[in-house]
């Protein structure tokens, strides 16, 4: 196993806060933007320990849901051809 970590964006909500916001209420415990998509960058070594971190911190039992993990990839830059100005 490589010990190389990746880099990958996770999008997650709260399901309760959407819930919530739905019948204009406010949840007791996480604001309501948590009923919007919230894009947070984590590191590991694959996409399963990284599901692992963020439902350490953000658990399903408080009504986390994970959208979607996607790997950050690096990319080389090419130094532009021609004048900038």
């Amino acid at each position: 196993m490589s010990n190389e970590l990746k880099r990958y964006e996770v999008s997650l909500y709260n399901q309760q806060v959407r819930d919530m916001d739905k019948e204009n209420k406010d949840h007791p415990n996480f604001a309501r933007e948590w009923a919007h998509l919230h894009f947070l960058t984590y590191e590991g070594e694959t996409e399963n320990d990284v599901i692992q971190q963020v439902q350490k911190r953000h658990p399903e039992r408080k009504g986390f849901v994970i959208d979607k993990i996607v790997e950050i990839k690096e990319y080389e830059f090419i130094k532009p051809v021609g004048r900038r100005f």
